[in-house]
């Protein structure tokens, strides 16, 4: 004995795509405006996401970041110990790449109160700052004050590495 289950999709379509759209007719379209201003905003906030994420255009990402995190960061970076001769300075995710396999250029938040810090291109070779005692890559202007500061490869500016 064998049972077979005929479904008539065409049946299914009608009911699950086309019935909730003909439900909206009858209230003036209103549902229906509501639906397309949240599709479009999801859609929207999809794209904004995937764009920051692979970091288009250059410095999206890190401003984005730095936008939701300052309060946090500015926290840290002042908590933090520093000597006379350094400016204050925190590890942070929103500037840095690479890994264990390639090389780790890690990203600090870095307070200068003078705002002296020289803006640096991640194209030139990398510079010596002062106040800064690692090999620097990437300088990055967040706000006044406050920038990103991308150090050379496997330098990390830390108590365990005080000369880079």
């Amino acid at each position: 004995m064998c049972l077979s289950l005929k479904l008539n999709t065409n049946k299914l379509n009608l009911y699950f795509a086309v019935a909730p759209l003909r439900k909206t007719d009858g209230v003036n379209g209103k549902y229906r405006k509501l639906l397309f201003v949240v599709g479009a905003s999801t859609v929207l906030l999809g794209v904004i996401s995937f764009l920051t994420f692979i970091d288009i255009p250059h410095g999206l990402r890190s401003r984005v970041y730095w936008f939701i995190w300052s309060r946090q960061y500015k926290r840290d970076v002042m908590l933090s110990s520093s000597t006379s001769t350094e400016v204050h300075h925190a590890e942070w995710y929103g500037d840095g790449w690479g890994g264990a396999p390639v090389g780790d250029w890690m990203g600090y938040v870095v307070y200068d109160p003078a705002d002296s810090l020289p803006q640096i291109n991640t194209v030139g070779t990398p510079a010596k700052i002062a106040g800064i005692p690692c090999e620097v890559v990437s300088v990055r202007r967040l706000e006044r004050g406050w920038y990103s500061v991308v150090t050379d490869m496997n330098q990390f500016w830390d108590s365990g590495h005080p000369n880079c």
